[in-house]
């Protein structure tokens, strides 16, 4: 008997020995792990500049964008149009390395001193607060008594350095086991110096890069395929870059009106507290609290009332930035419901840390997009209404048209 063999034949073998094949891939993987990840770290090493270039790239894309916007005046001249981006990319890395400068040169050396003096000062501080707590005490009549340990406990200038160096001893041999720490500096300054000429390159073909990217990808994967891929991207690389661009603005703003506003009212560590305010800032939703707290207590040991008006300052602070800066700034970069938002930070920080609370939010938003996209796409199918309001309801839903109705009201 003759057997006619057909394209759904085809593709069904085709399936199976690609499943057979990814099956004995994983398999291999599985057993010789430590092999793979030899040459994946290997790999990694080779093409670090690559990465590195790649990341500032994608840093510095932005303040090349705003730049070529500035220089619109070469679009007059009968100029190439390379011009335009070599002055932009020019200006924008100037631009970033000066703001590294300014904090390394400026702003550390003023956070050092400010901890070596808190360090130096702290037991006094300490004793300061002990003091106000037993006067409260014994002019309110509070019963202190549960207060014992920490009314006992003494806190010392070398105290609190022995601590430091306990840290600091125990981070060094790790650093030490990693790799020789100068063969290990030099390395690093040497990818440093070939990432930031290979993001040059990278920053001045993105648009050619980009055309042979969704060549090959057309050319191996379907259109349709393709197209969503590109949809996806973009999207995630608007948000992206809408939300962190836009925070980190917004939180070296916050970080400046800090400064100045610790210096008009005179209080302590303007500089250092002001950095804590703003890097904390950074983390959505509850940097606020992560700064404002340990702040509020470093004050508290020096002067109850700078702490207490500190911390209405502070309010003050978050309030403008949440209702005008922020708004302004940011926008809506994500879409996100505040509910959402906080699920995506408490669970960002969980799997990532720190890191993972700030990057959490785009991450997420990105998610609920397409999430929201496909599910309305099914809805649709069905001829269902799409908007949330439809399903506002006990029993069933609303009708389209109560529910166009209920949205323009």
């Amino acid at each position: 008997m003759k057997i006619e063999w057909t394209k759904d034949m085809t593709k069904r073998v085709l399936i199976y020995v690609v499943s057979g094949i990814g099956i004995l891939a994983a398999y291999f993987i599985l057993i010789n792990l430590k092999r793979v990840s030899g040459v994946f770290a290997y790999l990694g090493d080779i093409l670090r500049p690559f990465i590195i270039a790649a990341i500032f790239a994608y840093i510095v894309n932005g303040p090349m964008m705003f730049f070529e916007r500035l220089f619109k005046f070469t679009d007059r001249k009968k100029s190439r149009p390379t011009l335009k981006r070599v002055l932009s990319i020019i200006t924008a890395w100037v631009a970033c390395l000066a703001v590294l400068a300014l904090f390394f040169v400026i702003i550390i050396p003023d956070i050092k001193t400010s901890i070596v003096t808190l360090v130096n000062n702290l037991p006094g501080y300490f004793n300061s607060l002990k003091e106000l707590i037993t006067s409260l005490a014994d002019k309110y009549q509070f019963d202190i008594t549960y207060l014992d340990t920490f009314m006992n406990f003494q806190v010392t200038a070398d105290g609190v350095m022995e601590i430091l160096k306990k840290y600091s001893d125990a981070l060094i041999p790790q650093l030490a086991n990693i790799a020789n720490i100068s063969v290990q500096i030099g390395s690093l300054i040497s990818d440093m110096i070939i990432a930031i000429i290979v993001s040059v390159y990278f920053l001045f073909s993105k648009e050619t890069l980009i055309a042979q990217l969704k060549k090959v990808l057309y050319a191996v994967f379907s259109r349709r395929f393709v197209d969503a891929s590109v949809r996806v991207a973009r999207e995630t690389h608007r948000t992206f870059s809408g939300f962190i661009n836009g925070k980190l603005v917004d939180s070296l703003i916050i970080g400046i009106l800090c400064f100045i506003g610790m210096n008009i009212f005179k209080f302590e560590y303007a500089m250092l507290i002001s950095f804590i305010i703003g890097v904390t800032n950074i983390i959505p939703f509850f940097g606020p609290i992560f700064g404002a707290v340990p702040s509020v207590l470093l004050l508290l040991m020096i002067d109850p009332w700078h702490a207490f008006w500190f911390a209405v300052f502070v309010f003050g602070l978050q309030q403008l930035d949440g209702n005008v800066i922020g708004p302004k700034i940011l926008g809506d970069s994500t879409g996100l419901p505040a509910l959402w938002v906080m699920f995506a930070i408490i669970v960002g920080g969980a799997i990532w840390g720190v890191v993972g609370m700030f990057v959490g939010v785009p991450i997420f938003a990105v998610i609920y997009r397409f999430s929201k996209e496909i599910f309305e796409g099914m809805l649709k199918k069905k001829n269902m209404p799409e908007s949330t309001l439809a399903y506002k309801v006990v029993k069933g839903i609303k009708d389209k048209s109560d529910v166009e109705l209920e949205a323009e009201k």
